[in-house]
């Protein structure tokens, strides 16, 4: 009998899934009543509209409100509003705690004067003292639209389970991929048709065409377009070339320039393949190589060479909008750092500061205090930086112009391949992603981009990884807008739009209008004001106030604070206008010269093809008779009997036998034969056919006699 299909089984594991569930709902009240409270009481002000007695309770995970706006989370899973009614509450509960009960108010008394509210949580009422009443004309018109239903993220493609422990803790809802999820969260680049299935309500961590800087040859490639266009401006990165393209013009600096070179395969990860070297003639003409010029004094920490994990959002990219945390992390090296020779070029852990290369030391050090260890947090570089007399404000600004200048250098890119993937997207943006800049510091302080990493590490093996990805994870997913679009909203208008494009007539548009920058709307006829959606006015606008009031620890760099350097970054736009973003560079002429011959061959083949068709269309010569194929048979018969050599000359041959006999003459008084033989015997390589054919010289060499003295 087996056990596990009677139903005394069935009904035990049906009370332990019952009590699971009790336990866990319990717990869930339990810690949103506590979070409640002390969000409750953190308030600062609250809205006094209603009722001078109405109180809204913040969601759980929430950073204390602004009185200006009643936001819910961004998980939607805010706890609603409990409306305390205007009589007394003469509960046992209530009089124990000693509440008094308030009267309202007038709406000249509440101007301006403090008054008191209620907030009532697991049958339990505070008295919480607010501020006075707030214009509620000036609330509403900030005020954003919110998603009612609770949001869901899909983390399945992430291999790091701190995303979805910290997006359960912020209310979303984990769901598969198959699912209408809000967000997918994956560690790779998603295909073309992911991004162009998506819906307008949903949202993905990666950018189309993003691999334009996180690929180091595409990365190199756009970096050098820009420096031939801006000399000046973007001298931000050490100088590089592309092997094999630029395999000699890498040649001709070499000789010219005593310099040290560091090489990088074209698109590794974690320091695999890098290594130094003084001489480039030692490369290969064809292999596919990053070579840069070794930055020989960088900014060393107690004597160890360092770079920083810089994190960086992008939550648009039309327009371009560019946030940095400002928590990060330094990763050093192992050993202490000594300019490169040919006898130190090999030591790795001196001149690599990759994590998954240097992990691997002894002298890896593991330190909780912010003032040592392999890997610190950026306050800590602050501090010691501070403590040097260096300024911190001028450095993290150089920073942030490398940042911003190396997104420009791929932004056309960007640009076009969002909104190819993403044309109907007029509610929210449709990606965000984060990056890591690692950036190099050299002895002046000056910051230089190394590469960028479109899915940095999330792993926390440390104490400073947990203080530095956990919050960058909380923070990105409160900055983002996903509750600013209503699912079901989108999902009745996308049916609509379908059904009336299903049903319309002939010559009626259903096309919906795009959404312009700055919340303007595109003109429309009457027709289409009647059939197709209207877009959400200032969805832009209320992107940008969302962003701007859930910041957490980002600071927004693009666009920039100062109207200045507004204009100075403005300029950085006009590449779009080229009739190639990679032209004139040694690298786009050879694959015009490689795609040129390429499409030679092609047309070649073409043209080939079509006179092999040509050809086999024609029409057929007609079958002779078999009387006059037999007689060609014969004829051709008697050609090949009839056949005579050509003239042979005596004297030729006597000439070719005398060759032949001095040929054997050498041979035999020189003992070539013989001096083979019996170097073959002595490597033990001689085979069964040289025995048999040389018996004698065999039978020599067995009973020891010297055959290559003999005479």
């Amino acid at each position: 009998m087996n056990l596990k299909n009677s139903k005394f089984y069935k009904r035990i594991q049906t009370l332990r899934h019952f009590s699971k569930e009790k336990i866990l709902k319990e717990r869930t009240i339990r810690t949103m009543a506590l979070r409640g409270v002390e969000m409750a009481l953190s308030e600062s002000q609250c809205n006094h509209d209603v009722d001078a007695a109405s109180v809204a309770a913040a969601s759980a995970w929430s950073p204390p409100l602004s009185s200006t706006s009643r936001r819910k989370s961004p998980a939607g899973g805010a706890a609603k509003s409990k409306m305390i009614k205007k009589k007394t509450d003469t509960s046992p509960r209530t009089r124990e705690k000693g509440f008094k009960p308030v009267q309202p108010a007038s709406d000249e008394d509440n101007d301006g004067a403090e008054v008191n509210g209620y907030i009532e949580l697991n049958k339990c009422r505070y008295r919480v003292a607010c501020s006075g009443r707030v214009d509620a004309t000036t609330s509403r018109a900030a005020e954003p639209l919110f998603v009612e239903s609770k949001s869901t993220i899909c983390v399945s493609n992430s291999r790091y389970a701190m995303i979805g422990r910290i997006s359960r803790l912020l209310g979303y809802k984990l769901v598969k991929e198959s699912k209408l999820w809000n967000i997918l969260w994956s560690d790779s680049f998603p295909g073309v048709e992911l991004f162009k299935n998506m819906k307008r309500f949903q949202q993905i961590n990666h950018f189309p065409g993003m691999i334009e800087i996180c690929r180091k040859d595409l990365l190199s490639r756009n970096l050098n377009r820009m420096l031939k266009l801006y000399p000046h401006d973007y001298k931000i990165f050490p100088k590089t070339w592309m092997l094999p393209a630029d395999y000699g013009d890498a040649m001709h600096y070499a000789l010219n320039h005593k310099h040290t070179f560091i090489l990088k395969p074209d698109s590794g990860a974690q320091g695999r393949g890098i290594w130094l070297t003084n001489d480039l003639k030692t490369i290969g003409a064809n292999e596919r190589l990053i070579c840069q010029t070794y930055v020989y004094r960088p900014l060393l920490i107690d004597g160890y060479k360092f770079d920083l994990r810089v994190y960086t959002l992008i939550t648009s990219v039309d327009p371009l909008r560019i946030y940095v945390y400002n928590e990060g992390l330094a990763r050093f090296a192992t050993n202490k750092y000594v300019e490169p020779t040919p006898g130190n070029a090999n030591d790795l852990y001196m001149h690599l500061t990759n994590y998954s290369v240097n992990k691997r030391n002894s002298q890896y050090d593991l330190c909780d205090n912010d003032d040592c260890g392999s890997k610190r947090k950026l306050s800590a570089i602050n501090n010691w930086m501070t403590r040097h007399n260096y300024d911190v404000a001028e450095f993290w600004s150089n920073v942030d112009d490398v940042i911003i200048k190396t997104v420009l250098s791929a932004w056309p890119v960007l640009k076009h391949n969002y909104h190819a993937c993403f044309p109907g997207h007029d509610t929210i943006q449709a990606c965000f992603e984060i990056l890591g800049f690692d950036i190099l510091v050299d002895w002046k302080l000056k910051p230089y981009i190394l590469e960028v990493n479109h899915s940095p590490s999330f792993h926390t093996n440390e104490q400073v990884d947990r203080e530095v990805k956990r919050p960058l994870i909380r923070d990105t997913l409160t900055l983002v807008s996903t509750v600013l679009a209503d699912k079901k909203q989108i999902l009745r208008e996308d049916r609509k739009r379908v059904k009336q494009r299903l049903l319309k007539s002939k010559g009626d548009s259903v096309l919906r209008p795009r959404q312009v920058a700055g919340g303007a709307k595109p003109p429309t006829n009457e027709t289409n004001v009647a059939t197709a959606p209207k877009p959400e006015a200032g969805s832009l606008a209320q992107q940008v106030a969302w962003e701007e009031s859930h910041l957490g620890n980002f600071r927004r760099i693009m666009p920039p604070q100062d109207a200045s350097r507004i204009s100075y970054y403005s300029k950085f736009y006009a590449q779009s206008n080229q009739v190639s973003i990679f032209q004139e560079t040694a690298a786009s002429k050879k694959r015009e010269d490689l795609a040129r011959k390429m499409r030679l061959q092609i047309e070649e083949k073409r043209a080939k093809a079509e006179q092999m068709l040509l050809a086999s269309t024609k029409r057929k010569r007609p079958i002779q008779p078999r009387s006059v194929r037999e007689k060609h048979r014969q004829y051709m018969y008697r050609l090949k009997e009839n056949w005579i050599p050509g003239f042979v000359s005596e004297a030729e041959e006597r000439l070719r036998h005398t060759w032949q006999q001095m040929r054997s003459e050498a041979i035999k008084n020189l003992k070539i034969t013989e001096n083979i033989y019996a170097l073959l015997y002595e490597l033990g390589h001689l085979s069964n056919t040289d025995i048999t054919v040389f018996p004698s010289l065999y039978h020599c060499l067995q009973i020891g006699y010297d055959i290559k003295g003999a005479t």
